[in-house]
């Protein structure tokens, strides 16, 4: 008797193709579909699972109908999709090129089908440097003890062979690549004992094709035009010379597309992971241990864990060493109730595929998400060096504006990229700004922000934040879009120049009230004895204004307003010993002004349930 299921297929032999079918025909055309190929709808909500061999091919036949004869072949961008990434994952966590892949799934052709395997044959010499492979032979064969006549249908068959082929083809867009080209060389469905497909890409790791075609183009424009103009010496100088310039400028833009291609990647690799722990059940109610000290140990087979760096309440910070590349990382673990607390674990998500998305240098980069054998979830970001702002302010008690101007104008980039990704931070604070050791000011945590297209993960009208620095709006609960991080940045300045926040209360109830109606003094009224620059002062009392359409209309214009301001002859640091708050000023500064109409919703008259804050 024949071992059960060895005629099936993964459902994702169909899930791009269905995904594609859903966004132009609609969820009707879909479940229409797959009735007729006698597939439960349900089957390949989740890709991971298997389909018979024979439904596949009704439900493929049907798709080449919908979509076109060439559809199976080309999978395009759908190869990507959130929802299709499931059975990548084990691969996805160790490949680092698009060689990989196909390594990958001849090793573990199971993990796609139980009706054939797959072979490949690498070009020789090639194994030296993974990079350097563009192109691979895969032969497909059925296994040994396929039933005679099963395969008889030649039609059907051919259908298979198109799926095959629509795989092969998209592998390199996981890297940010184009399709690869591939040839048919033999079938099964022509009689042949196998499918042999030749495959090629263009590996942006390999390409030197910038370089060369700046350095030729350079040479022969500049030499050509100086040859004419001051005679054939001076013109071989000059291509020579242009030669050079025009090489170093492709070498740049080659070196783009391969940091670039990087990216896509790690992109594609949270999305996968992501999507696993989402099949997998553990977005809540699963039981996770309390992570112990890891110290030592690796991580995923690759994060070689080191010293503790952080800790809070939700969970622990450690520096680690990538085993493979040897660059330092930090990896940041759910702890305690948190590592149980579905809401936790979905902020963390969130983190990671946020940070992963927004690509500015002043957001603090996200390279990996994972879980630990026993189902805690961590995350890997770049390591930095330095303190966070809040750390700064506790030892020197505020910044000399020479300093904090371009520490204000890096948050407002990272704010800008977040923004322009449909992406509001939430809740921006000292804490949540590091300052590199080089001078870098990064942007952290976008575990509590709002992602202006996904769902939301508080309910409408409950607060979320840092009471100290959220906006007028976001204390009552009500909708936030990127001028409210625009307002907690104002507040953030006002503290790290002055010292001291805008706005203080003696409780969380009075402090979500003022924010909506108490003006805070001007900086430079709140502190005359510093050299505050009047273009900072106006720019931060712009962002403090209670009505969202009086701020500035993005962080890029905030950027534009600080960027105005003259660095010249202000200090970048004062002498030790400077007061946090003015001499002879109250404890809370200047008596309070309130504007009765500056409520963004009318009629409020108390505060919302407060929320937890955020580590």
């Amino acid at each position: 008797m024949r071992a059960g299921g060895k005629e099936e297929l993964r459902a994702y032999v169909l899930k791009t193709y269905l995904l594609r079918l859903r966004a132009e025909k609609g969820e009707r055309a879909v479940r229409a579909l797959l009735t007729t190929a006698g597939i439960d709808p349900a089957v390949v909500d989740n890709e991971t699972g298997w389909l018979s061999q024979v439904a596949a091919k009704r439900a493929l036949k049907a798709l080449k109908e919908e979509l076109g004869p060439d559809a199976l072949r080309r999978r395009g961008d759908w190869t990507t999709h959130a929802e299709a990434l499931g059975t990548l994952v084990r691969m996805l966590r160790n490949a680092e090129h698009p060689i990989d892949a196909y390594r990958y799934l001849a090793t573990n052709a199971k993990e796609v089908t139980r009706v054939g395997t797959w072979e490949i044959e690498e070009p020789a010499g090639g194994g030296k440097d993974k990079r350097t492979i563009t192109s691979v032979k895969m032969t497909y064969r059925l296994r040994d003890d396929t039933d005679e006549g099963q395969d008889a249908d030649t039609a059907s068959e051919d259908i298979l062979c198109a799926a095959r082929e629509g795989e092969l083809v998209a592998y390199p867009r996981v890297w940010g690549l184009g399709d690869a080209e591939v040839t048919h060389d033999a079938c099964i469905a022509k009689g042949g004992e196998g499918c042999v497909y030749s495959v090629s890409w263009t590996s942006s790791a390999a390409s030197k094709q910038g370089t060369v075609l700046g350095a030729l183009g350079a040479a022969v424009a500049t030499g050509g035009l100086v040859a004419l103009a001051g005679g054939a010496l001076a013109g071989a100088v000059a291509a020579v010379l242009g030669g050079a310039l025009g090489g170093g400028a492709g070498h740049l833009y080659d070196r783009s597309k391969a940091d670039a291609s990087a990216r896509s990647f790690e992109k594609n690799r949270i999305a996968a992971l992501e999507r696993g722990l989402e099949l997998k059940g553990d977005s809540g109610g699963t039981s996770h241990a309390q992570p112990g000290e890891l110290t030592g140990t690796v991580l995923g087979g690759k994060y070689k864990i080191g010293r503790k760096i952080g800790s809070g309440g939700i969970g622990v910070v450690y520096a680690a060493e990538h085993t493979t590349l040897g660059h330092e990382v930090a990896v940041k673990v759910l702890r305690g109730a948190a590592a149980r607390d579905g809401s936790e674990i979905a902020r963390l998500r969130r983190e990671a595929y946020i940070q992963v998305h927004i690509e500015h240098p002043n957001v603090a980069r996200v390279m990996d998400l994972d879980q630990m054998p026993d189902g805690s979830i961590y995350v890997v970001m770049e390591r930095l060096i330095g303190r966070s702002l809040a750390d700064k302010l506790a030892r020197d008690g505020l910044l000399a504006p020479g300093f904090a101007i371009p520490v204000f104008i890096g948050v407002c980039g990272a704010l800008a990229a977040a923004h322009g990704k449909g992406v509001v931070h939430r809740d921006l604070k000292p804490g949540n700004v590091f300052l590199c050791d080089d001078g870098v000011s990064k942007v952290l945590d976008f575990g509590m922000s709002k992602l202006h297209t996904a769902e939301a993960l508080t309910q409408t009208g409950y607060t979320l934040g840092t009471p100290e620095y959220m906006a007028p709006e976001q204390c009552i609960g009500a909708q936030v879009e990127p001028r409210t991080d625009v307002y907690a940045l104002g507040v953030l300045m006002y503290e790290a120049v002055t010292g001291e926040l805008p706005i203080v209360a003696q409780n969380r109830r009075e402090l979500l009230d003022l924010h909506q109606r108490q003006i805070p003094t001007a900086m430079r009224l709140r502190r005359p004895d510093l050299p505050i620059p009047e273009g900072l002062d106006l720019a931060v009392m712009k962002c403090l204004k209670k009505r969202m359409n009086e701020r500035p209309r993005s962080a890029s214009e905030l950027e534009q307003l600080l960027a105005a301001v003259p660095l010249e002859g202000l200090p970048t640091g004062y002498p030790p010993g400077t007061s946090r708050r003015a001499p002879g000023a109250r404890r809370n500064g200047a008596p309070p002004v309130t504007d009765p109409d500056a409520h963004t919703v009318p009629g409020l008259t108390s505060a919302p349930p407060p929320a937890r804050k955020a580590e």
